[in-house]
């Protein structure tokens, strides 16, 4: 009987542990009218892909290619994984003048930014940029912090963008993803919402993976 509880067991943490692995974000398609000058007007975001290394399809209204873009355009996906106000990370997509390449940045609030590794992009046509980015690149809080949140902006200065011409979405808010961490069993006494427990304080929480560097951006709150 002991032998058979065991083996119960063992199946229900590989069952759990396999949903975890392979559950799949909640897709979300948002739509964004014409509301920025320039060409990096985004018109659509899109998100695709597993849960720990979710993607972001970003649409605009103009056709551009990397040369065109090389130091006028820009796309970035900000994450917040601790759960408070501001961004914690941030998925910095730029142009080299051939390609298009994606850095995953630390977003400090007190030091200088700090490079955490390269993330995936692509372009599956002129209007188009896709971002993948791991989770576990980054440290998305304690155990009981189950979601992020995440926006989508996009840079650009030229014609009609002398100033420098910004696109958010959303236009004022951010959105909820599930990090793939599996739920904690309640407790009596455990009354809190497990996606707003207590997280590490980003300022002090050290990221081992992380690489020097200088950010082009200070990473406005949202």
């Amino acid at each position: 009987m002991k032998t058979r509880v065991a083996l119960v067991l063992v199946v229900i943490v590989v069952a759990a542990s396999l949903s975890t692995m392979f559950a799949q974000a909640t897709h979300q398609d948002i739509k964004d009218g014409n509301d920025v000058k320039g060409k990096l007007d985004i018109r659509a975001v899109n998100t695709f892909g597993p849960v720990g290394r979710p993607g972001w399809e970003i649409i605009v209204s103009s056709r551009t290619t990397a040369r065109s873009l090389r130091d006028f355009g820009f796309f970035l996906v900000h994450l917040d994984t601790f759960g408070d106000a501001r961004p914690d990370y941030f998925a910095l997509v730029s142009s080299n003048g051939s390609k298009l390449q994606g850095k995953l940045w630390r977003d400090h609030t007190n030091r200088p930014d700090r490079i955490v590794g390269k993330v995936s992009v692509s372009r599956p046509d002129k209007y188009t940029v896709t971002v993948r980015v791991p989770l576990s690149k980054m440290n998305t809080g304690g155990k009981k912090r189950l979601t992020y949140r995440w926006w989508v902006k996009t840079l650009f200065t030229g014609q009609n963008c002398r100033r420098v011409c910004i696109d958010r979405v959303p236009n004022d808010s951010a959105l909820t993803e599930s990090n793939g961490k599996p739920s904690p069993s309640p407790s009596p006494t455990d009354t809190e919402d497990p996606g707003l427990t207590e997280s590490p304080d980003p300022s002090t929480t050290p990221d081992p993976t992380e690489s020097p560097g200088a950010s082009p951006f200070t990473s406005p709150t949202p």
